[in-house]
Order: structure tokens, then C-alpha cells, then sequence
């Protein structure tokens, strides 16, 4: 038996093996938070929509987690989880208030992280749109922000 493998890899190149793809071997998909904040920004529409969403969800659950009053681990990581979107996300969303297509989904973004710095850009989007519901968004926003100042 060990004759005819032997005999099988002689016969067989393996740099002939390595340069074919893998049919069938599952790939592991990146959906780290890096990727999505550097989609966010990235020139695919596609890509920078579905950026927001995920972005905007993962947000929403650690913001939901992060407002409860005790002091539980799962409270604690959500709000250093909040901590880490405000660095990561918070500036390329601010960026992002300019583009259309992504206005409304960052400005829920900065009003759930409360961030501070974003309420100037917060500002001028909301007078440079004409969509209602963008509009509605970016006050709740601003209102968000300046209840926590």
C-alpha cells in the first residue's frame, strides 16, 4: 500500500497540487470590525451600505446593553464595545454625513455613540438634505448628543 502513494506522489508534482483553488473548502469570511469601518469609507456602493447596516447594528446592541444600570460583565464589555466604535467608527461616520446614501444610517450611528465632535457635520447635513426621514434621524441625533452635554 505504501509502495503505490510513494509511488503515486513521485509520479504526481506537488507544485502541480498548489496552484488550482480548493473546491469545497469553506472560506472564512472577515467581518471584523476593521474591515466594516474601512468599507464604510471604501469607493463600492455596495459595500459601503452594507458597512452601515452592519455597523449600525452592531452598534445598537452593545447601545441597548450599555444603558442598563448595574454593573454586570455583559454591561461593561457592551459599553468598553461602545468605547471602541467611538475611536474606530465615529470619525469615518463623520466623514461619511456628506454621502447620501450613508447619511442616515451614521447619523444613528454618532447619536448612539454620543459623540460630541460630530454635532457641527450634524448640523450642516441637516440642512443640506431634503429627505424627511434623514432629516427626523439626524435630530434625533443632535437631540441624543446635547441630552448628554
Amino acid at each position: 500500500m505504501s509502495r503505490v502513494v510513494l509511488c503515486a506522489l513521485w509520479l504526481f508534482p506537488l507544485d502541480a497540487a498548489a496552484t488550482g483553488p480548493l473546491h469545497g473548502v469553506p472560506i472564512q469570511q472577515d467581518t471584523s470590525l476593521e474591515r466594516y469601518a474601512n468599507d464604510l469609507v471604501g469607493d463600492d456602493t455596495s459595500e459601503r451600505l452594507y458597512a452601515v447596516r452592519v455597523l449600525r447594528r452592531r452598534v445598537r446592541g452593545a447601545w441597548r446593553i450599555a444603558g442598563r444600570n448595574n454593573m454586570e460583565l455583559r454591561v461593561v464589555e457592551a459599553r468598553q464595545t461602545l468605547s471602541h466604535f467611538d475611536t474606530l467608527v465615529a470619525p469615518r461616520c463623520i466623514r461619511q454625513l456628506k454621502v447620501a446614501n450613508t447619511r442616515k444610517g451614521c447619523a444613528s450611528i454618532l447619536g448612539m455613540l454620543e459623540t460630541a465632535d460630530a454635532l457641527d457635520e450634524l448640523r450642516a447635513a441637516q440642512h443640506t438634505t431634503n429627505r424627511k426621514s434623514d432629516v427626523r434621524v439626524i435630530q434625533r441625533a443632535i437631540q441624543r448628543i446635547e441630552g448628554v452635554q
